[in-house]
């Protein structure tokens, strides 16, 4: 075969052209990089037509973890909202860190104040989201509060996390007496039993907000900020009072309510002073749940919902919506595992720690009436406990998943148990941020 001649080779290269991506197949490869943001920022740069998709990928959320991130958005910012104010939908704070501050003579209120939060909130209408930590609580104001819940109409999500000051919670006590509280009556009926009534004393000013977060926010007042705020936002979908210091008063007050209808998640983990059978009550009325967390604390040694209540839950209508379920440190027993099996069998993630299963046959029966499970936690389950036979039963569970080719990948346990279970068949053993322990398998 005669060699190519160097005008040849450069006419073929001519002749190569880009095979052509239908916009909406190169939107849904994006999408799936929209957490990469490094390789998002790359793909603005390949043509016209990438850029076009990814630069709203790109600018969707604007997180910050440190002051001089921060610093250095606010120098831009001006331009970012000439270019790009309509993209940008949620606002992360979350993940805000001083730890490099902690040795020198600078303080965060120097870079984030009240009012340059206010002024980001107005300067980007189309957010959506807003996300706040513990170490941001400081700048949360009664200022701030009215421009994020009330000024904001576009915001349908507002995430507190962690803050346990006196000052965030004297701000939301003042933003609740400013919208109006809930007027709340006590009365005994003819069987000595307390009864409360709830009356509204405006119209609600929050019915645009869907989802909302108070998680591990112990300092808040159920009376006068909890259960006011939650009657002003009717339409909320999500609802996380996980750490919060709530009792069955605020239970009741949802039940009350439209709220229960429309909530797809509710989170009440840690949550130490709710009795089981408020719990149950409130449930059986969310005809939408797909994830229910009830995950008790780890130091409170009483269950947190006992069994019959746990059974209530489990046999109600709505339970073959859950896709997600953790009822960790509850009183589990075999009875509630074969209730699970046949009322839930759309779950996908499943929390039962601390279960008061002795015979590993009922969590394997479990696992093979569930098959879309995919994350189970099986931290301080009995059988794993069992002097002698945990590391015997963990080993026999993963053999039995492997050789019936079950969905699930991440199973977490105790760390001293993982620890004696050598990688096989792909699992390996991860421990994560929070020093939790699991043992995943890659998909």
């Amino acid at each position: 075969m005669p060699a190519l001649t160097g005008s040849q080779i450069v006419s073929a290269k001519k002749n190569v052209s880009i095979p052509y991506i239908p916009p909406e197949i190169i939107q849904i490869i994006l999408n799936l990089l929209r957490d990469d943001k490094k390789t998002i920022a790359a793909c603005t740069l390949v043509n016209h037509t990438f850029n076009l998709h990814a630069t709203p990928i790109l600018y969707n959320t604007i997180a910050f973890t440190s002051p001089h991130a921060f610093t250095l958005f606010i120098n831009v910012m001006n331009d970012i909202k000439q270019r790009c104010s309509q993209m940008i939908h949620h606002l992360d704070l979350s993940s805000f860190s001083t730890c490099d501050l902690q040795k020198s003579s600078f303080k965060p209120q120097k870079f984030v104040t009240p009012e340059l939060l206010i002024h980001i909130l107005r300067s980007f209408s189309e957010l959506k989201a807003v996300s706040i930590s513990k170490s941001l609580e400081f700048v949360i104001t009664l200022d701030v509060l009215k421009v994020l819940f009330i000024e904001c109409k576009n915001i349908k999500t507002i995430d507190f996390c962690g803050c346990a000051t006196k000052r965030f919670s004297n701000a939301l006590d003042m933003f609740s007496s400013l919208i109006g509280r809930v007027k709340i009556e006590s009365n005994c009926n003819n069987y000595d039993e307390t009864t409360f009534s709830f009356r509204m004393t405006s119209q609600p000013l929050l019915s645009h907000l869907q989802r909302l977060s108070f998680h591990e926010c112990p300092v808040i007042s159920e009376y006068s900020i909890i259960i006011p705020i939650l009657a002003h936002a009717p339409n909320l979908t999500y609802l996380d009072l996980g750490g919060c210091s709530i009792s069955d008063l605020t239970l009741n007050f949802l039940a009350e309510t439209n709220i229960p209808t429309n909530l797809s998640h509710l989170l009440l983990a840690k949550c130490k002073n709710i009795p089981s059978k408020a719990i149950s009550s409130l449930v059986s009325k969310c005809s939408r749940l797909e994830t229910l967390n009830l995950y008790g604390d780890k130091d409170i040694t009483t269950t947190v919902i006992n069994e019959y209540d746990l059974i209530s839950i489990l046999r109600s209508p709505n339970a073959k919506n859950f896709r997600t379920l953790d009822i960790g440190s509850s009183q589990i027993t075999p009875l509630v595992l074969t209730t699970i099996k046949e009322n839930c069998p759309s779950l996908q993630n499943l929390g039962i720690s601390k279960a008061q299963i002795t015979n590993l046959n009922f969590i394997k029966d479990l696992l093979m009436a569930l098959p879309n499970l995919q994350y189970i936690d099986l931290t301080s389950v009995t059988c794993f406990n069992l002097l002698g036979y945990n590391l015997l039963n963990a080993n026999s569970l993963l053999i039995d998943i492997n050789e019936n080719n079950h969905s699930i990948h991440t199973i977490e346990m105790n760390e001293s148990l993982l620890k004696k279970i050598y990688p096989v068949d792909g699992w390996i053993i991860n421990a994560n941020y929070a020093k939790r322990w699991y043992y995943s398998c890659e998909t």
